[in-house]
């Protein structure tokens, strides 16, 4: 039949072609229907368009109308038994094109497969746990090298994410392949391969022969049905009727064409819940993806295609870096007056950083839409370069030096042990954590959220007389709050560890005020920092140190660079100079024991008795420091949680 009404217009302008696909060739093209942007708005220019593209569109169906029918069943027996197939030989042998071959693959989740001849590779247990690069997504090497086990791969290897190499397929380019799956019955399990990995193009590239089959058989089908007479090809297309009610794309699955972005949120929300997503990540990604929802508008994924993404880059990139202060700041009836307003200005805009960071969280929730076959592809895909990394991971955080740890441990209360008290006898501006977090920091390494929970509980006694820190994730039931939040969390379960406790803390009452702490009821170290359900009970105390301390109070430049997990870059270096074995420094840290399966799996964590032993030498260049004043500790100490009930 012929193709009526089929040019509209999109909400930019931007009139599109939509070309409805014949019954009889859906399932060998995998679309029902086509969407081709004319990429102008004049209407004159986009009819001219329209008609060279309905040409190409007709010159096809007659190509596919010559596809030797033979061929796709006289090949079938190629298809029999076990075994794999590569892509080119596939569309050679039934005369179809690679291009309608890996829709179809991506549709329906067909396994991909690619030769390794002998090449260096890294088995890696939990792929979760590897750092990625924040700009190119991908696995940093430093640490599949550090954390994997070493050895040769052979044989077909399933790719852990062939989206990417089909998509480079589709343009005709060959491309390198690092990640596959370690088919060992852990979903979490990568083998990850040195560079330059294994280069792949069609043929190369195979699936199996009972997927393979099945593409076979569909189109088998697909042609068994009668064939439609093919109409000519209009000269005149008609004027452009009203837009339809749903409308599809070439990145939308037409099924879910008339979800929006706001509803594939909830559902992915949903999804991350039901695995371990923290409120804080929840949060920013609700953040992130309402900023889309809020410029964009909360469009269908029928009309969620690679321009409007691109026109959210753009309008980014001349956003003021904090929209919502310049919200307050300028008075405004939309955003873009506002956006004009900021930029007249002359106020700083997003950064690339910010601006990838945005997209990461939409193009993760896209990525899974993918994956539910919401949408055939992910829109957000390469839309911005990759970008090198200007620092290394080292560089991203530096510990303090001799001055500045001089500087911070000369505040009255590290000379005194104790805080000042007002006129009426209460403690104002002095906590028991500011006495004790920093040092705890720098003589055991512990985060700053693994420190602030700590319970008197975690406070523990070897058999043989050693005092350590328990980091674990044990609480009472009666500390859960109202929606069973967790009470304590740690970074990563290699944090879960036992730490002694260095010489100096028991020289300066550490072991006192626990004791001291047991005796008044309390069942916290640190009683006076609340619980939030988004920084733990670090949030305070982190904005005590962080901005009202290092930065004003002390004056020190504050660029992103010293905070207070600085402490822990001192404690490593300084276990580095005692020479200690790497394995032992990244048991107290709490990092991967080792890179190999020997060492991660059945060596066991050394006791805390050898740990004392290590770090008894530990020793850094300080200031006298007084001991803890127990008793003045307390008081400053009730003065705080009085505060907080107030």
């Amino acid at each position: 039949m012929a193709q009526r009404g089929n040019l509209y217009r999109r909400p930019s302008g931007i009139y599109v072609l939509r070309i409805t696909v014949p019954v009889r060739y859906r399932a060998l093209i995998g679309q029902r229907e086509i969407h081709a942007s004319t990429r102008t708005t004049h209407l004159a220019n986009a009819r001219a368009i329209a008609a060279r593209l309905l040409e190409k569109w007709y010159a096809s169906l007659e190509e596919f109308r010559q596809v030797d029918k033979e061929k796709i069943r006289g090949n079938a027996p190629l298809l029999a038994g076990a075994g794999k197939i590569s892509l080119a030989l596939f569309c050679e042998s039934f005369d179809v094109g690679l291009e309608t071959v890996v829709p179809h693959i991506l549709a329906d989740n067909i396994p991909l497969y690619a030769f390794v001849d002998s090449q260096r590779g890294f088995l890696i247990d939990d792929f979760t746990a590897i750092d990625r690069d924040p700009d190119t997504h991908g696995f940093v090497l430093d640490d599949v090298a550090h954390y994997g086990s070493e050895a040769m791969v052979n044989g077909y290897m399933q790719i852990y994410m062939p989206l990417y190499a089909l998509n480079e397929l589709k343009k005709g380019i060959s491309t390198e392949i690092t990640a596959f799956r370690a088919n060992n019955g852990n979903p979490l399990a990568l083998w990850l391969l040195d560079l330059p990995g294994v280069e792949v193009d069609a043929s190369s590239l195979f699936i199996n022969n009972v997927q393979a089959e099945k593409l076979r058989s569909m189109w088998d089908s697909a042609f068994a049905k009668s064939e439609p007479e093919l109409p000519p090809a209009p000269v005149v297309i008609s004027a452009p009727p009203p837009p339809p009610v749903v409308i599809t794309n070439p990145y939308c699955n037409p099924l879910s064409a008339s979800k929006r972005v706001s509803e594939v949120l909830e559902e992915f929300i949903a999804y991350k819940r039901s695995g371990d997503l923290k409120l804080a990540s929840e949060e920013k990604i609700r953040s992130r993806i309402s900023h889309f929802i809020d410029f964009m508008g909360d469009v269908t994924l029928a009309e969620l295609d690679r321009n409007v993404v691109k026109n959210y880059v753009s309008r980014m990139q001349r956003m003021p870096s904090n929209l919502y202060l310049m919200q307050r700041r300028y008075a405004a009836e939309d955003l873009e007056q506002l956006i004009e307003k900021a930029l007249d200005a002359g106020e700083s805009l997003m950064t690339k950083d910010a601006i990838g960071r945005h997209m990461a969280s939409l193009g993760s929730m896209l990525k899974w839409a993918c994956k539910e076959n919401y949408l055939i592809a992910n829109p957000v895909e390469n839309v911005l370069a990759k970008r090198k990394k200007t620092a290394r991971s080292q560089d991203n955080r530096y510990q303090f030096d001799d001055d500045e740890l001089e500087l911070i441990f000369s505040a009255y209360w590290f000379k005194t042990g104790e805080g000042v008290p007002n006129k009426f006898g209460r403690h104002i501006d002095f906590r028991p954590y500011r006495y004790w977090l920093p040092l705890l920091a720098l003589y055991s390494g512990g985060r700053m959220n693994e420190l602030c929970q700590l319970y008197l509980s975690d406070i523990r006694m070897s058999e043989n007389g050693v005092a350590y820190l328990d980091f674990n994730l044990d609480s009472p039931d009666k500390v859960m709050d109202t929606e069973a939040e967790a009470d304590k969390s740690l970074k990563t379960l290699n944090a879960l560890r036992q730490v002694p406790i260095h010489p100096r803390l028991i020289e300066l009452g550490f072991l006192e005020y626990v004791k001291a702490l047991k005796a008044d009821g309390q069942e916290r170290v640190f009683p006076e920092l609340t619980f939030n359900k988004i920084k733990g009970y670090r949030g305070y105390a982190s904005k005590w140190f962080n901005e009202l301390y290092f930065g004003k109070q002390l004056g020190l430049d504050r660029n992103g660079k010293k905070v207070f997990h600085s402490f822990r870059h001192n404690y490593v270096n300084s276990l580095d100079r005692l020479e200690l074995s790497e394995r032992m420094i990244a048991q107290l840290v709490g990092h991967v024991r080792g890179s190999t399966t020997a060492m991660t799996t059945y060596r066991k964590d050394r006791a805390v008795e050898e740990q004392f032993q290590a770090i008894s030498g530990l020793k850094h260049n300080l200031p006298e420091i007084a001991p803890f004043n127990v008793e003045a500790g307390l008081k400053a100490m009730k003065d705080g949680v009085r505060k907080h009930k107030q």
